[in-house]
């Protein structure tokens, strides 16, 4: 009788006390049952979310269950294709391993529209880890331990996860004004037709041509809702002449290379031809003869013209050939004497120009010889009441001048110029100082 009470107490220890037949596990603690994965290769939002766990209490188990391992390739999925020949995600879910247990046992559940999780699969494993194929949507699992007595002792907590369709991206047209990356135009912004194009597809431009490869990330400003356009914006200050190639790849890693193309810099013709005229207000500097026959040291009825031809292009800048010419009328008219007539000079000149802004701003420089010419001068003596010839006067003359161009258009240019010339005649030196404004054209 004795013997039967023992053995009925053995079995009870048994029964209610399989804890003592297991080893203990090293494995590392679980995770935040906030953490979310996104195995489609596209991260997801974490954020907290409830969730019932049907496992026995933690605190009655000596076992503790890890999931989800770092995958070894870093990613926890891969692509294949189904029997309909459609790309889809496999997930690869893996966890620490656990010893001296029967196996695994794993639940996975779909999130409903109305917030409920509906269980899709639970599957006893005798690996830490499964390959399954999920459609589209926001999932959890979590793994529990089956003791050696079949009982479920333990569940990790719930570790989130989003799979997302796989889909392969088309590019068919391309559609931009950045081609010419000097143009007006030019914005960086690329129009992309093609399928499958989402908000979470990477764009990339790519330069193969460079050494290393230049690679230009790209900016989505718009997707159309089917997928069939975007709107995508390169930074044009990374982007330099040559042959790219536009990616897009989707989350999943399927991707697709659009058609070569060329950008490159808006090239001047090898020659250009400027012309200009405007008023100018020019001040005499010396040596005072003429000012003190004209009574003045400024002549306001007077203007300005010039020609420029721009033929050889370097890297300091572009040099050419040119002429500049002004003209003013002059009068003085006091009680004793009445005087009138008209100075003009010209100048033949080297030209040097910059762009200080490519197409828009542009420094102009010039100094050259030719000559300066009195001339319709007529002088009338009142005291005496007589009339002196129209008298006609030649000298050299040299000079130059700054100006600045700026390109309103095309072929429309505004300029502003400060120009000096010496004229040499005979009887005296003037020097006068020529400021203008003035309109031209670029042909």
């Amino acid at each position: 009788m004795e013997i039967k009470k023992l053995l009925a107490a053995l079995l009870l220890a048994l029964t209610f006390s399989p804890a003592l037949f297991c080893q203990e596990s090293d494995s590392s603690a679980a995770p935040d049952s906030s953490s979310k994965e996104t195995v489609s290769g596209s991260a997801g939002s974490s954020g907290q979310e409830s969730a019932s766990d049907s496992a026995p209490d933690s605190d009655r188990s000596r076992y503790t269950i890890s999931a989800i391992e770092a995958p070894d390739n870093g990613l926890n999925y891969y692509i294949t294709k189904d029997e309909n020949q459609e790309f889809k995600f496999v997930q690869k879910l893996s966890w620490s391993a656990v010893s001296d247990i029967k196996n695994y046992r794993i639940t996975i559940q779909r999130k409903q529209d109305d917030g409920t999780w509906l269980e899709v699969l639970q599957k006893d494993l005798f690996e830490n880890k499964i390959e399954v194929s999920l459609e589209a949507g926001q999932y959890r699992f979590h793994v529990g331990v089956v003791n050696l007595f079949d009982q479920l002792e333990k569940n990790s907590d719930w570790k989130f996860f989003e799979v997302l369709k796989a889909t392969q991206p088309k590019i068919d047209a391309m559609q931009t004004e950045s081609l010419i990356l000097n143009s007006k135009k030019a914005d960086g912004i690329f129009t992309l037709d093609g399928e499958n194009l989402t908000p979470n597809t990477k764009f990339t431009m790519e330069q193969k041509n460079s050494e290393p490869p230049k690679i230009i990330q790209g900016t989505i400003l718009s997707v159309s809702p089917d997928g069939t356009s975007a709107q995508v914006q390169f930074n044009l200050a990374e982007i330099s002449e040559g042959k790219y190639e536009i990616y897009a790849q989707n989350p999943g890693g399927l991707s697709v290379i659009s058609k070569s193309i060329t950008i490159k810099n808006k090239k001047d013709r090898a020659w250009r031809f400027l012309a200009s005229a405007g008023y100018t207000f020019p001040l005499t500097f010396f040596d005072g003869t003429f000012d003190k026959y004209t009574g003045n040291n400024y002549y306001p009825i007077s203007g300005t013209a010039k020609l420029e031809l721009i033929s050889f292009r370097t890297k300091a800048g572009d040099f050419g050939f040119g002429a500049v010419g002004n003209f003013s009328m002059f009068s003085n008219e006091t009680d004793k004497i009445s005087m009138s007539g008209k100075y003009a000079n010209a100048l033949a000149c080297l030209v040097w120009q910059k762009y200080i802004v490519p197409q828009k701003l542009c420094v102009d420089v010039h100094v050259g010889a030719g000559a300066a010419l009195l001339f319709d001068v007529g002088f009338k003596n009142k005291v005496v009441d007589s009339d002196s010839p129209n008298m006609q006067s030649l000298a050299l003359a040299f000079g130059g001048g700054l100006g600045i161009q700026y390109h309103v258009a095309k072929h429309f240019f505004i300029e502003a110029n400060v120009d000096f010339v010496d004229a040499k005649f005979s009887d005296m030196n003037l020097g006068m100082l020529y400021p203008s404004l003035s309109v031209g054209g670029m042909f």
